[in-house]
C-alpha cells in the first residue's frame, strides 16, 4: 500500500504562506528557492513533504494559474511503482497533461516524482524513493 508522503500548494507568495503555515502547523522549513521558473519553500512535519510553490509568469507562460491558487496536487510513496501505475490505470488513472512549464529549469532539482497521473478529476503523483523529509535529504537530488 503507498503512503501519502507529499502535498503540493500554490500560493501566490509562497514565502509568506509558508510562514503562516509554519506559525500555524508548527511546521520545519527543509529549503527554499526563487529561480527564474518559480519560488518555492519546502516544509514538513517529519513525515510528510509540504511543497508551496509559485510558478513565476513568463512569455510562454503569461498565467500559470488560470484556475487559483490552492491545492494543486498530493504525492504517494510506494515500494513498487510499476505495480502502483499499473493498479492506478487499471482503476481508471490517466496521464496528468504535461506541467505549463518546464520542470527541468527548476532550481536544486527538486524533482521527486516519477509518475504523474489523475484519477476522478484530482491529480497524484507516485515516486518509488519518496520526497524529503528531512534538510539533509532535500539536497541529495
Amino acid at each position: 500500500m503507498g503512503k501519502i508522503k507529499h502535498i503540493a500548494i500554490t500560493a501566490e507568495d509562497p514565502f509568506a504562506t509558508a510562514e503562516l503555515f509554519k506559525k500555524a502547523l508548527g511546521l520545519e522549513e527543509i529549503s527554499r528557492g526563487d529561480s527564474d521558473l518559480a519560488r518555492e519553500v519546502y516544509l514538513t512535519d517529519g513525515y510528510l513533504n509540504i511543497a508551496v510553490v509559485c510558478w513565476k509568469r513568463t512569455k510562454e507562460t503569461p498565467n500559470p494559474y488560470p484556475d487559483g491558487y490552492g491545492l494543486d496536487h498530493f504525492g504517494v510513496h510506494v515500494d513498487n511503482l510499476a505495480s502502483a501505475e499499473e493498479r492506478a490505470r487499471k482503476a481508471g488513472a490517466t496521464s496528468q497533461p504535461p506541467p505549463p512549464v518546464d520542470l527541468s529549469r527548476l532550481a536544486g532539482n527538486t524533482l521527486y516524482f516519477e509518475k504523474k497521473l489523475q484519477l476522478a478529476g484530482v491529480k497524484f503523483d507516485l515516486s518509488g524513493h519518496g520526497w524529503a523529509t528531512k534538510k539533509e535529504q532535500q539536497t541529495d537530488k
